[in-house]
């Protein structure tokens, strides 16, 4: 069985590195953190803390693309071409066609990310040396800010996947993974601001119910952004990142189970 997974992760892995849009989202990517000085200097007295904004949001713009176009090209490429008839005409399990499928993505994901990540290291160490800030730039904070935008990409990823095992176009997971993307990001404001006093005056109980419901059921990704962290050196909650880190690893969980579990009740023949 251990064979058989490494085989599918290999699969997914050369084939999303020959993929045109893995090769076009990475070629903008060297042009916009190329730019990372250009666009820091507009800032005098925050050089680097703009350069670091800018580069973490240039790096979470490309990592969604990556990951919506990457995952919904894991069951999709195989479905046009008609290789998961052959694949399920074997005698193997579909979850382990689908869950090596998916460490194959996540580890394209993983390789594109270090990639980017390390160009935008290099300029902002340039940065750093040239322009001191006035509070000490923590690389920690700055590693970690990439490492939870990882996960970010890996449970759009899933999420993408979960829609594709049981869409029949490519178009529904992709509006949907965009969608849930977004909205994961204000899930916990929300749901604050209904349960507000304010909130339950300005708000009908349907609302609430909805930001309530959205809340539990959608990730919360506003727990893995670090950017203001990396940007402004600030302390961190170490047990809080563990936390953060155990939900991930949890959530990502469901949605593999999720996903297997249609994907073995889909019917290809």
């Amino acid at each position: 069985m251990a064979r058989q997974l490494w085989a599918f992760v290999v699969i997914a892995f050369k084939s999303g590195v020959r993929d045109r849009v893995l090769q076009a989202i990475l070629g903008v990517g060297f042009l916009l953190l190329f730019s990372i000085p250009v666009v820091a200097v507009f800032s005098m007295r925050q050089v680097l803390a703009l350069a670091v904004s800018y580069s973490l949001s240039v790096v979470s713009l490309l990592g969604l693309l990556l990951a919506v176009f990457l995952a919904s090209g894991v069951l999709s490429r195989d479905l046009e071409r008609r290789t998961i008839y052959t694949v399920c005409s074997l005698p193997l399990s579909r979850s382990v066609y689908l869950v090596g499928r998916f460490l194959g993505f996540a580890l394209l994901v993983l390789l594109a990310l270090a990639i980017l990540s390390g160009l935008t290291a290099i300029a902002v160490f340039i940065l750093d040396l040239v322009y001191p800030p006035a509070v000490p730039f923590s690389w920690w904070n700055f590693c970690l800010a990439l490492w939870f935008q990882y996960w970010i990409l890996l449970l759009v990823g899933a999420v993408v996947i979960v829609l594709s095992a049981f869409a029949t176009s490519t178009f529904l997971p992709l509006a949907l993974s965009v969608g849930v993307y977004f909205a994961a990001f204000s899930t916990e404001a929300v749901k604050y601001y209904t349960e507000s006093p304010l909130g339950r005056t300005q708000t009908a109980p349907v609302i609430r119910w909805l930001a309530k419901g959205a809340y539990w059921l959608l990730p919360n990704f506003s727990a893995f952004d670090l950017k203001a962290q990396a940007i402004y050196s600030l302390p961190l909650d170490h047990r809080a990142l563990w936390l953060t880190q155990l939900y991930g690893i949890g959530y990502l969980a469901v949605l593999l189970v999720a996903a297997t579990m249609i994907f073995s009740r889909r019917e290809f023949l």
